[in-house]
């Protein structure tokens, strides 16, 4: 896993090993970023917002049409003088993504990768995102014809040395399923991030929704066709239908860190447009994105006053070995949402076999056991079994399994090499 690093707050050195481990969030685990209109082009507009939340983005983003120059000279200069990280929407709206994946703009493409590689920092890249919808041009494309496109685009990028791009895949949430996006996916050697666009519509578009109803699905099928972290790259609440400053509080200091443990980054979109999404659309929705500015979750100093909830234990991001050569290696992961005692077990569905346990004190947050620790150095055989984690402490139990199967072949020197297929089962938690 790989956080955003800007030259203004950057994470603790513990904060960085534990992000590239895939440990719980640290104090500075979810980075903040925002959509201005007008910055970074415009200084003012930033020094503006900055002042009015209490502290400026870790994540600057703008849109800019595909065929323009990527940064322009102002929006480098400004960003340089302060230190926060660009997020660059790129829109083909005039050019066809076949035309792009055949090579008809390469030398676009090259003068935007010399200007990319320029900048020398991180600079997040979202190419034609919201694929899956039906609003853009480009969404008319094939998903095959997309994928194409993205590849090449990255291809080129790579070939230039512009290596200090982070390519952001980034589609709609699916909003019950309207808009599917796993054919899309471009696949992870291609990515350096999923980014996923969702916005509470209130009334206008069926019901008020909290921030973890927008996400759950899209984050559910994201984090299992990628292994790679997730930013929430839009997202913005209506003040139509609900109190929009207690969606900010219980979204981002609760449920986002709860649910959403991939999260690294959240960029609001900060601007009256389709509805009213800016901070400050109320008094009560601009005090309650002040406290998530001061969150110590974000990087701040005060308390997360909606954070962790007492009586609300959840086993959840359940992780085990995607493959297994000759001797046991890798791990079996999880997050608690609060501190509990762990029993993990490794059941093999054959009657035959012995079922192994381990059970520990664990703390809230991630958590890495060695697979081998679990079955005492032995190895498995070739079957199906299921991983259980059941939690208790004295508020509440919560448990969770993940199905895999064990498939042996001879390797070189005739020792069994094993290869697992991992499929997630959630169970409900128990109270």
């Amino acid at each position: 896993m790989e956080f955003i690093a800007t030259p203004k707050r950057l994470l603790s050195l513990a904060a960085v090993l534990a992000a590239l481990l895939g440990a719980a969030p640290s104090a500075a685990a979810i980075q903040l970023g925002a959509y201005i209109p007008g910055a970074p082009a415009n200084a003012q507009r930033l020094h503006e917002y900055t002042a009015e939340v209490g502290r400026a983005p870790d994540v600057v983003s703008w849109y800019r049409e595909f065929g323009k120059p990527l940064m322009e000279p102002a929006e480098i200069e400004n960003l340089r003088g302060t230190g926060e990280t660009p997020m660059v929407t790129w829109e083909p709206h005039n050019a066809s993504l076949l035309d792009i994946a055949s090579g008809a703009y390469d030398g676009y493409l090259d003068e935007a990768a010399a200007v990319a590689k320029s900048w020398e920092g991180p600079l997040l890249l979202r190419f034609a995102h919201e694929m899956n919808g039906s609003w853009y041009s480009w969404d008319a494309a094939a998903p095959e014809t997309y994928v194409a496109a993205w590849r090449h685009v990255v291809s080129l990028f790579r070939a230039d040395g512009a290596g200090n791009v982070k390519w952001v895949w980034s589609p709609y949430v699916l909003a019950g399923g309207k808009y599917p996006f796993a054919s899309y996916f471009p696949g992870d050697e291609w990515i350096d991030y999923v980014g996923l666009d969702g916005y509470n519509w209130g009334p206008a578009r069926g019901s008020w929704q909290s921030l973890e109803a927008v996400f759950a699905s899209s984050y559910a099928l994201a984090t299992e066709i990628s292994a790679k972290p997730v930013i929430v790259a839009e997202t913005g609440s209506t003040e139509n239908g609900g109190d929009k400053g207690a969606w900010i509080r219980t979204g981002l200091m609760s449920a986002l860190p709860r649910s959403f443990p991939r999260v690294v980054d959240v960029v609001w979109f900060d601007e009256n447009r389709e509805d009213d999404w800016r901070v400050d659309s109320s008094a009560g929705s601009l005090d309650a994105y002040r406290a998530v500015v001061a969150c110590s979750l974000y990087g701040g100093t005060g308390p997360c006053e909606a954070g962790a909830e007492k009586g609300r234990l959840t086993v959840r991001d359940v992780r085990v070995p995607q493959t297994i050569s000759g001797p046991v290696r890798g791990s079996i992961s999880f997050a608690l949402s609060e501190p509990a005692q762990v029993q993990v077990e490794v059941i093999p569905l054959r009657r035959s076999a012995r079922t192994v346990s381990l059970l520990r004190e664990s703390p809230a947050g991630r958590n890495r056991i060695p697979l081998r620790r679990i079955l005492r150095r032995r190895n498995l055989h070739v079957g199906r079994y299921r991983v259980v984690i059941s939690a208790r402490n004295q508020n509440a139990r919560a448990r969770r399994h993940a199905r895999f199967r064990v498939v042996g072949r001879a390797s070189g020197r005739g020792r069994p090499r094993a290869r697992v297929a991992v499929r997630l089962r959630p169970s409900r938690p128990r109270r």
